[in-house]
């Protein structure tokens, strides 16, 4: 396991909280699990390092000298320190260095590309008087974002409606779309209204953001956190709906 989370470790805790935790090479503590780890006054042992005596059996030692300012930055990689920021190496949570090709990193460089692409359509949908698309995409916009938050800061994603329908609503929704909306499933074509083709782009971006999550998530067969792989999911099938509502004319 490569990440360490809060949730992992309150299920390994639920019996015994240990004295310590040991850290191997190439792990890393999300803040929230090393915020836990602190409160519960486990020491975190990194890699071969010992456990210290105890103070009671510890042998007596010079005073210690007053604590001073210790590195801003540790790689989530290999335990290093840092003064500074270095150049290749970006914050993956925290103060966790992880090299800017890392895959979480990249994950979130396709989220920045989505938020882009829906600001294009929005600006597109707004010159052509598209209220409700606009709306609908900003929506979506927002969703997008808080993925983002969710993710830097280790939070899960909420469980709540996307273009006002929740989880089985949009299924319904996208799996039956003659009786929501009185058009039956399509392939987009280059003869289609320009907002449709957009909003095709648009969810295969989704798709492509949704693959991205995956490959940097998973630990084997078990996914670190799979409510962003879900919204990214319900993300996609929103899209989808949106195109069969422009389709049916309900956005005109």
């Amino acid at each position: 396991m490569k990440v360490i989370s809060e949730s992992y470790l309150r299920d390994l805790f639920r019996k015994a909280v240990p004295e310590t935790f040991r850290l191997e090479a190439g792990q890393i503590l999300t803040p929230s699990a090393s915020q836990l780890l602190g409160e519960k006054g486990v020491k975190v042992l990194r890699g071969n390092e010992e456990q210290s005596a105890s103070p009671s059996t510890a042998a007596p030692s010079e005073p210690v000298a007053e604590k001073t300012a210790g590195p801003r930055y540790v790689s989530a990689m290999d335990g290093g320190l840092f003064e500074t920021k270095p150049e290749h190496m970006t914050q993956l949570t925290g103060n966790m260095l992880v090299p800017k090709d890392h895959a979480r990193i990249v994950f979130r460089g396709r989220l920045d590309s989505c938020q882009g692409e829906i600001l294009l359509q929005q600006a597109a949908a707004h010159e052509r008087g598209r209220k409700g698309l606009v709306a609908d995409l900003g929506e979506i916009l927002e969703w997008s974002r808080d993925i983002m938050r969710r993710d830097v800061l280790d939070t899960p994603v909420p469980d709540k409606p996307i273009i006002g329908l929740s989880d089985t609503e949009l299924r319904a929704h996208s799996h039956n779309p003659k009786k929501y909306f009185g058009t039956g499933h399509f392939l987009p074509t280059h003869e289609m209204d320009a907002s449709i083709l957009g909003l095709n782009r648009l969810r295969a971006l989704v798709r492509e953001m949704e693959v991205s999550a995956v490959s940097a998530l998973k630990e084997g067969a078990r996914l670190e956190k799979p409510d962003i792989v879900q919204a990214l999911n319900r993300m996609s099938s929103a899209i989808y709906i949106m195109m069969l509502k422009d389709k049916s004319g309900i956005y005109k």
